[in-house]
Formats: structure tokens, sequence, C-alpha cells
């Protein structure tokens, strides 16, 4: 009977060790963000990048990001839409593998037809975050492949507005450039709703996030405070310190959305969060139920084979 017991306290010390990896380890693809790629309307060479963050369990998060430079209307050879898809994939996976070499848990793919790029983790890993910085103005459309909405996945998003000047000039040497609007428009769509477009002339950046978010009502809203910790690096001019203000969806029925600047004075960030690696599975959320089922079934165990044990 000891030998019973022993047997059914290591099957059950086994069970929840990998109970607990299973709910750690997640599979490829868990985390994943489509994005469509547009063709760019900003005249001459502006900057495009994709900051992916990732974290394997509860280990530091790394962060990787990919810089590229799209030829716009106006120059010799201008990039186009696939074109620009296939430089944000390769900038993206240089940067991944010179960033962390050995933990590379996030991947961007393409397809050399189409003017898509898909962001996923790795086997093992969860996406944090993702930042996009467009100063090209060309529409993004962003989606999650399988047609789940971004609160289905427990996906927050928020957009910011900015002056593209403040990227495309070195600091101490742009104290005379204007940072502001051009005049135009932005559209933003969620979904197959209808597309909300707001003027921005005469506008700061704050102005049209309130009222992208006025306009859009229930669930979007102004925040002085961002989404996630502002990363900021000296060397590079394409990481800009928090301007005071985004528009954020924390909670968006949506399956899409789809973002066109039309205004040369501008940019526009679009950040995703994702939930805590140790909240996004259905097995996480049920953890407790499973392990008392668990325990509950290796205590039928022993009774059966105890009971056994004495009737022999």
């Amino acid at each position: 009977m000891i030998k019973n017991k022993t047997l059914g306290l290591t099957l059950m010390f086994v069970a929840l060790f990998s109970l607990s990896n299973l709910v750690q380890a997640l599979p490829a693809g868990h985390n994943q963000l489509r994005l469509q790629t547009g063709t760019p309307k900003r005249t001459g060479e502006t900057a495009f990048s994709y900051m992916v963050t990732w974290r394997k369990g509860e280990a530091n998060l790394r962060r990787a990001n990919g810089l590229t430079f799209i030829n716009g209307v106006g120059t010799q050879n201008p990039t186009s839409a696939t074109e620009v898809a296939r430089k944000i994939t390769n900038s993206l996976n240089a940067g991944v593998a010179i960033e962390s070499p050995h933990d590379r848990g996030a991947a961007a793919k393409y397809n050399k037809d189409r003017s898509e790029v898909l962001v996923t983790n790795k086997e093992g890993f969860d996406l944090s975050q993702i930042t996009v910085r467009d100063y090209t103005n060309q529409p993004l459309h962003f989606d999650l492949p399988g047609g789940d909405s971004f609160q289905d996945k427990s996906i927050a998003v928020a957009i910011d507005f900015v002056y593209s000047a403040a990227v495309e000039y070195v600091d101490g040497f742009s104290s005379g450039v204007d940072k502001k609007a051009a005049g135009g428009h932005v559209t933003v769509k969620l979904g197959n709703d209808s597309p909300i477009e707001i003027q921005t002339a005469g506008k700061t950046t704050q102005q049209i996030e309130k009222e992208l978010a006025q306009v859009l009502g229930a669930g979007a809203r102004f925040s002085a405070t961002p989404l996630y910790p502002n990363f900021v690096e000296l060397r590079s001019k394409n990481y800009k310190t928090f301007d005071g203000g985004e528009m954020q969806l924390l909670a968006s029925n949506y399956n899409s959305i789809t973002i066109d600047v039309n205004d040369s004075g501008l940019g526009v960030l679009t950040k995703f969060n994702f939930p805590d690696v140790n909240k996004p599975t259905e097995i996480a959320e049920n953890i407790n139920y499973i392990i008392a089922l668990i325990i509950a079934g290796i205590g039928l165990a022993f009774f059966v084979v105890t009971r056994n044990a004495k009737s022999a």
C-alpha cells in the first residue's frame, strides 16, 4: 500500500508540474497581429518602425525594433505597398536576431504577393506590446487572424498622433522647426463601421485625439497617461518621449482598425497591449478548478487502491 501511495504522490506532483508548464509555455501563434500596408503619400524618404516586446514566463521583457526608410512620392523608385511589407518584415526579424539571438520570441512573416505583415509569438513566448510608428502617411489596416475581436483577446489599443517634425529633425538643431499639423485630415475606421474623418488644420495632436475619442463614444477615451511605459533611446531620433496624450480603446469589440493620415505634418503611433503571460488562456483562468479536479481524481485513486489492497 505504501508503494501505491508513493506512486500516487509522484503522479500528482508530475501532473501539477506539467500543468504549470502548460500555462507558461504558450503555443506558437497564440499572440498575433496582422498589418496590411498601403502606398505612402508623403514626399521624399520617411521612416517606419515596428517594435515588439516579448517574454518567456516571468523572465524579463525583451524588445526589438525594426526601423526602415520608405521612398515616397517624388522619389526615383517609390516604395510599393508590397515592398513596404517586405522591408518591415526583414528589418523586424533582423532587430529580433540582433537584440536577442538566443531568445527570439517573436517573428514577422510576409507573402511576397500580398501587402501584409504577420507578427506572431514563437512557442513558449508571449507577446507583450507592439508599437507601430508610421511617418509615411500610408493607410494602415490592423486585424487579428481568425476573426477574433481585440476584446476577445484582451488586447488594448492606443492611437497617438504625433508631429512628423519631432522625428525628422535632430534634437538641438530643430529649434526653428514648426511642430504642427500641415492641414488635411485623419481617418479611422473600426471594423465594418463607417470611417470617421477628423479635420486637422490648426489643431494640436491632443485636440485631434480628444475629438476622435468623443466621436467614437463608449469604449474610447483620451488619456494623458500612455497605455504602457514609453520607450526612449537617445541614440535614435525615431524614439521620442510621450507627447502628453493618446486615444485609447481598452475594450474593443471590433476585429480590425484602419488608420489613414492625410496630413504631411503628422505621423501616427499605434500601440497594442497584450494580456499578461499568466492570464491569456482559458487554462490559466480556470487553474484553481483544474488543480482541484486533479487532486480529487488522485484522492479517488488512493481510495480505490487502498480498498482493493484491504480486500486482497
